[in-house]
């Protein structure tokens, strides 16, 4: 505590600074701009703006990654909501009352929730790791590669039991998406599942599956569509004033969502690996668990819908900053690239930058506070731009979709092979909602195949082959006895509604 006092009057003088304020609005258009676009998450857009940095002294090029990183979890949320289209896998959640939301006429309403619970995230994950990131480090340290990979089952057995109306339909989503990702080369086990395509040896990238998967069947649909034929798909265009603004008694009334998004967020962002995905997961299913509104309700565009996988992905900024500066441990790809800006700046991460690192440390911290009230302001000013995407026709808006889609997907690695595997998954895709199959699980299972076969090989190494011994660590053990216990309550659930049904 006494390290805090010492040290936040110069930081604040150091984030305060005309300069670093410039340099961290400018983090913060970029990162919401970049973050928008499909597929394209906070990794991609820090290594970017990575040869920017090199111009700038190193706690100005840390503000200006950490304003990217913190813009960028928001920005995925704006097409998630307006037409189906993530911009980062952690978006994927917000589109399941996101875009009902948007197709309601509420697509202002969803984005200011968005922006509001977001910034609550950040905020209070922020003060977290200010005052508790040392106790948060050595959570983090409990999770070892058998523990990360109960995490990632129990992961899987909350995504097949929770999307979807028949848990059944649920889990086929996720074989679908586990199966995806055992498409192409493996780091463990030699080139798998190729089906003789030379396209197919480097396997899916993520941003084809999320486009293909989420994307395409959305533009399917709206190339289809004709004026007047559904009148849901022009209810955008009667915005209502009224039902779009939100005020103090709305956000009282998401405050223990919010809370509760804050603390998955922070926690689980203090575990190396698991990711905003993971988090946005969870946070969801929580609020499932502890709304007072029915389970079924979820997916049709509620206010919690939309509050709880936003808070928790905005706060997992600052939680995944714990393990990366006090132990060292990258919690994920953008995290990876801000350890390295910070080892090129001569600054080392370990246990004893938080007593030794002086101003720099605290700045850190304060600069993740003023980025989040920095998107508050840019968020805000951009709303009413965004909102005009949602009031356009969407038979006019169909072929300028499908046009960007494929822009996108070409753009990725000026590969056109990577177009043909998006539209064949995206036709696979439209047919699987015709059957009512969930397809958020297919690209949540694709993420968390390979967190889930990492760190069962790592576990395996390490224990020399003995599953037994594996599984037997007490917290890896409760993790998968939860993940068994969530499969069976959900199978049990759907069971009773289908009784009282009939």
């Amino acid at each position: 505590m006494s390290m805090i006092i010492e040290n936040f009057i110069p930081a604040l003088w150091i984030v305060l600074s005309p300069t670093n304020i410039a340099i961290m609005v400018i983090g913060v258009i970029v990162g919401t701009l970049l973050g928008a676009l499909p597929g394209f998450g906070a990794a991609q857009a820090l290594a970017l703006m990575f040869p920017f940095t090199f111009a700038m002294e190193p706690i100005s090029g840390v503000l200006f990654f950490i304003s990217i990183y913190a813009a960028a979890e928001y920005g995925g949320s704006i097409p998630a909501i307006l037409i189906r289209t993530p911009g980062t896998t952690a978006a994927a959640i917000t589109v399941l009352d996101g875009f009902p939301m948007a197709r309601k006429g509420l697509a202002g309403r969803a984005l200011k929730i968005s922006l509001y619970t977001g910034v609550f995230g950040s905020l209070f994950s922020s003060f977290a790791f200010l005052f508790g990131s040392s106790g948060l480090a050595w959570v983090g340290l409990q999770f070892g590669p058998t523990e990360m990979f109960a995490v990632g089952v129990f992961g899987l057995a909350i995504i097949g039991s929770f999307f979807g109306s028949d848990p059944i339909k649920g889990f086929i989503a996720t074989g679908i998406g586990l199966f995806l990702a055992t498409i192409g080369s493996s780091g463990f086990s030699g080139t798998r599942f190729t089906f003789g395509q030379a396209a197919l040896l480097d396997g899916m990238p993520l941003i084809v599956i999320i486009i293909g998967i989420m994307a395409m069947p959305e533009a399917f649909r709206l190339m289809m569509a004709r004026k007047g034929e559904d009148p849901e798909l022009d209810k955008t265009l009667n915005q209502s004033a009224e039902g779009n603004h939100v005020g103090w008694r709305d956000m009282r009334t998401l405050m223990p969502t919010m809370w509760r998004g804050t603390i998955v967020g922070t926690l689980i962002g203090a575990i190396p690996g698991p990711g905003a995905t993971v988090a946005s997961l969870v946070a969801y299913n929580e609020e499932k668990r502890w709304s007072k509104h029915p389970p079924e309700a979820f997916g049709t565009g509620l206010d919690e819908g939309v509050a709880a996988p936003e808070t928790a992905n905005n706060a997992i900024v600052a939680g995944s900053l714990i393990p990366s500066l006090a132990l060292g441990i990258p919690g994920s790809g953008a995290i990876a690239i801000l350890l390295g800006l910070l080892i090129s700046r001569g600054i080392v991460p370990g246990p004893l930058l938080f007593s030794q690192g002086g101003p720099l440390v605290m700045s850190v911290f304060i600069g993740l506070i003023a980025s989040a009230l920095l998107m508050l302001v840019v968020g805000i000013a951009g709303i009413r731009a965004f909102v005009q995407v949602a009031r356009i026709p969407r038979y006019i808006l169909a072929p300028f979709v499908m046009i960007t889609l494929i822009i996108g997907t070409y753009s990725y690695q000026n590969y056109s092979a990577h177009v043909v595997m998006a539209l064949v998954i995206g036709a696979g895709a439209y047919w699987l909602e015709k059957l009512r199959v969930p397809l958020i699980p297919i690209v949540l299972a694709f993420v968390m195949g390979p967190i889930v076969e990492a760190n069962l090989n790592r576990a395996m190494v390490i224990n020399g082959g003995d599953l037994q011994a594996m599984l037997l660590r007490p917290l890896a053990l409760g993790i998968l006895v939860l993940a068994l216990v969530t499969a069976i309550l959900s199978f049990k659930r759907s069971r009773s509604g289908k009784t009282a049904a009939a």
